[in-house]
């Protein structure tokens, strides 16, 4: 077996709907700022059913023109603004290393406003009406293959559809490809573009919040993180301070809608990532939770951590309350733990949660060095 090389985070960046890049997408969260509104569909007054935590307003340039970006889909107009922020924070130079670069992306929604809108318009109207431009983007992997064309990354090409984790399962995959060799670097994370269609289904399985209910808020965006070995990291001259320590997977099947999920089972995988890491439970100060206001979930990871950390748990965050729920959201999670390391506050691990739908558990631990 190929052994796993130490990897490093060295840059990172995200669009939310707290601010179209990581640090006003931190401050938003520092002052206790929500993006759940109601949703208005196409002018309409507010629905009375779910909120969701939607991008309101965004501008793509200076990162892509506008002129281009009217021709992209929503899920590829976050990951190519998010992915120009991380390639730019590392300080990576693509030329030369067109073919020595990848990307892999999670995603539980890119594609869906799209391929609804397509479908609408060959039931609707006719076939041959169906719009062409609209068709490349239907599909889940657009936001991965747009970030690599302009980008222009040659390197492995990646997307993991799945809900919640769907960025710690593309970092897992990424971790043995870079071990592997097949890559110097890798941007790895998640897009996901909201979608009508996509929220009145979840609200018909009675999971998301609403009046009188408990339950996820839907969201949208990109966060990515540039992750390298890190000999080659420290030979061009990057930063390698914050490394990828541990990083834990553990099954457990489940319900994906109800969702009931075993306390012991959530802390055996963050026991997993510590173990992987050589750390012990004490030197945790921040854990970002999965939580996401699904209670099932949400009180078997709080018991979780009373079973690792005992009375004295570390300092928690529940980022997605405060943008949403779906896998950019996780992926953003990881680019707010690598940039609050890098800051010197005085952090020196963070443990990031990832526990999904039909129980696919991750546990991710990130140090500073």
């Amino acid at each position: 077996m190929t052994s796993l090389p130490r990897l490093v985070i060295t840059g990172s960046g995200a669009v939310t709907a707290l601010g179209r890049d990581l640090a006003s997408t931190a401050l938003g969260l520092a002052e206790g700022r929500s993006a759940v509104a109601p949703v208005y569909p196409d002018g309409q007054a507010p629905r009375g059913a779910s909120p969701a935590a939607r991008i309101a307003s965004f501008t793509t340039e200076p990162e892509l023109p506008r002129a281009k970006a009217r021709r992209l889909d929503r899920g590829s107009l976050f990951a190519v603004v998010a992915a120009r922020q991380c390639l730019a924070d590392a300080g990576w130079e693509m030329a030369g290393r067109e073919e020595r670069t990848g990307i892999l992306l999670g995603t539980g929604s890119a594609g869906a406003g799209p391929l609804t809108e397509f479908e609408r318009q060959m039931a609707v109207e006719s076939p041959e009406s169906a719009s062409p431009f609209l068709f490349p983007y239907t599909v889940a992997n657009a936001p991965a293959s747009v970030v690599a064309l302009e980008l222009v990354i040659k390197g492995p090409n990646v997307t993991v559809i799945q809900k919640d984790p769907a960025a710690f399962n593309a970092l897992f995959y990424g971790r043995m490809m870079l071990a592997d060799g097949r890559a110097d670097a890798l941007l790895v994370g998640a897009a996901d573009e909201w979608s009508l269609t996509y929220h009145q289904a979840y609200e018909h399985l009675r999971v998301t919040r609403s009046e009188g209910r408990e339950g996820f808020v839907l969201g949208e965006g990109a966060g990515v993180v540039l992750v390298e070995p890190e000999e080659s990291a420290r030979a061009r001259g990057a930063r390698t301070d914050v490394r990828l320590a541990g990083l834990a997977t553990r099954p457990a099947p489940c319900s994906p809608h109800e969702r009931r999920a075993a306390p012991d089972e959530l802390a055996e995988t963050i026991r997993a990532a510590l173990e992987e890491a050589g750390a012990s439970p004490r030197e945790v100060g921040l854990v970002h939770l999965s939580r996401n206001g699904f209670p099932l979930v949400d009180e078997a990871e709080e018991e979780a951590l009373r079973l690792v950390f005992g009375e004295r748990s570390p300092r928690t965050a529940a980022v997605k309350l405060l943008i949403g729920e779906n896998p950019f959201a996780g992926a953003t999670q990881l680019a707010l733990a690598a940039a609050a390391l890098r800051s010197g506050d005085g952090l020196r691990a963070i443990l990031v949660n990832a526990f999904g739908a039909g129980g696919n558990f991750f546990s991710a631990f990130l140090s500073r060095q």
